[in-house]
């Protein structure tokens, strides 16, 4: 189980041949036992020892050797419908496009709807925008999640609204509480390296059901999340941070769940990463590198989003 992004296609699932064992590269099921049956039929009713075995060197591993078609061990980089397959580099180039879209929408939202020495009215109108992009973003995000592939298209523009969401909320809060955003912007770049570094070094290493749990604990934190703003909303809860605010033994309960989440967060952008992997040795077609991308992002943002607010109810008074 993986990122809801990536789960919807075979590519980023980890292949297995039926006796259980890691698939190599440009498997197809039932390739062996078909190669069995046509080695069995090639030499049906021929002896042990005839010309069979007196071919000459060169024509060994051609088209046809030992009843196994030379595709189902491709030579070149090519995914199974001919288009050139996916690279790590590939989805970390989307990554970082994707991220760029994001950086520009929030400072071009920052910069416009957030101006120094902001009013109250400017303030209530950036929130108004932080949650309109958000909620936007979020029903993005849902139309993407029963998609098997992704383009350019709807990640670019969920990555967008994302940038609109969280360059708005960021300014907002940068009025509030200065300097918040540039500890934000450390904090994350913090969790993702060291997300990335252990990862590469396999520190960490997802497993099925420690995502079955960080899925129903990120289920759980968007209920959560959505009856937090209705309640605001309707002023049934009038405190800053809503729920979040309610203390246990003197600490609010939003810094508890804030910390909960980072590393729910943490953990399933490890298992992006490895999703991604997985994807590159099944030989997955380029084009599914926005997925890919997509995927990683929306972790990265979900991490920021949650590291802001930590730092904002840590500073209320």
């Amino acid at each position: 189980m993986s990122n809801p992004i990536m789960s919807r296609n075979s590519y980023f699932t980890e292949q297995r041949t039926p006796a259980g064992y890691p698939t190599m590269p440009g498997y197809a099921p039932g390739n062996d036992q078909q190669g069995q049956q046509q080695y069995g039929q090639q030499y049906a009713g021929q002896q042990y020892g005839e010309a069979q075995y007196t071919q000459p060197a060169q024509q060994y591993g051609t088209q046809q050797g030992y009843g196994y078609e030379q595709t189902a061990f491709p030579q070149d980089n090519r995914a199974a419908n001919g288009e050139p397959a996916i690279t790590y580099e590939d989805i970390m180039m989307k990554t970082g496009i994707l991220l760029g879209v994001t950086i520009l929408a929030g400072a071009l939202s920052w910069m416009l709807l957030i101006p120094s020495g902001a009013t109250s009215s400017d303030i209530s109108l950036g929130m108004t925008i932080a949650v309109g992009s958000s909620l936007a973003a979020f029903v993005v995000g849902l139309v993407m999640a029963f998609k098997r592939q992704l383009g350019p298209g709807l990640t670019i523009g969920y990555s967008a609204l994302q940038g609109v969401a969280l360059g708005t909320l960021t300014g907002v809060l940068e009025v509030i509480y200065p300097g918040i955003a540039v500890q934000t912007i450390l904090a994350t770049v913090s969790v993702v390296a060291v997300c990335w570094f252990l990862h590469t070094t396999g520190l960490v290493r997802t497993t099925s059901k420690g995502m079955k749990i960080v899925l129903t604990i990120m289920i759980a934190g968007v209920v959560f999340s959505l009856a937090n703003l209705f309640l605001s909303w309707t002023g049934m809860v009038d405190a800053p941070w809503g729920m979040r605010s309610a203390e246990i033994a003197g600490i609010p309960l939003g810094v508890f769940l804030g910390i909960i989440m980072i590393v729910v967060a943490s953990y399933m952008l490890i298992n992006d990463f490895e999703t991604a992997k997985i994807a590159v040795a099944n030989r997955a077609p380029k084009s599914f590198a926005w997925t890919a991308a997509v995927g990683i992002v929306m972790t990265i943002m979900w991490i920021y989003l949650e590291i802001l607010r930590l730092i904002a109810i840590l500073n209320q008074d």
